[in-house]
């Protein structure tokens, strides 16, 4: 629970903008997801990457469908298209869409405007 409220910290406030989603990053070199990931060239490790989608999706989700229980599912199409170094700001978009009962988010992370990862998540409702 500590990982997630450093990575909160690290993050400005979610915005809308039309169908899109935005919020921004910076992760520090004390931060402990770099922790072992590499020693000397310290790069944030994709679960982390995949992480900020999700906690970000959740949160337009719950924004848009307050009274949907949903939980994620899946991550598809994944691709780590460049490192994440300490102190880069990282920019988070993301896309939701349904599709039947599902909500699908496309999220797309980049550096300076170059993309650095890009995936799906597939949040489906909570069985009880």
């Amino acid at each position: 629970m500590e990982l997630i409220k450093q990575i909160s910290a690290a993050g400005s406030s979610l915005e809308k903008n039309g169908t899109e989603y935005r919020r921004t990053y910076v992760f520090n070199k004390s931060f402990p997801g770099f922790d072992g990931h590499f020693p000397g060239n310290p790069i944030l490790p994709g679960v982390i990457q995949t992480l900020l989608g999700q906690n970000s999706s959740m949160e337009a989700l719950e924004q848009q469908f307050p009274h949907e229980k949903l939980i994620l599912q899946s991550v598809t199409r994944c691709k780590f298209l460049r490192p994440v170094k300490p102190m880069e700001k990282l920019e988070l978009s993301l896309t939701l869409k349904t599709k039947g009962l599902n909500h699908i988010s496309i999220c797309v992370l980049s550096v300076d405007g170059e993309t650095a990862a890009t995936y799906q998540l597939i949040f489906v409702p909570e069985t009880v």
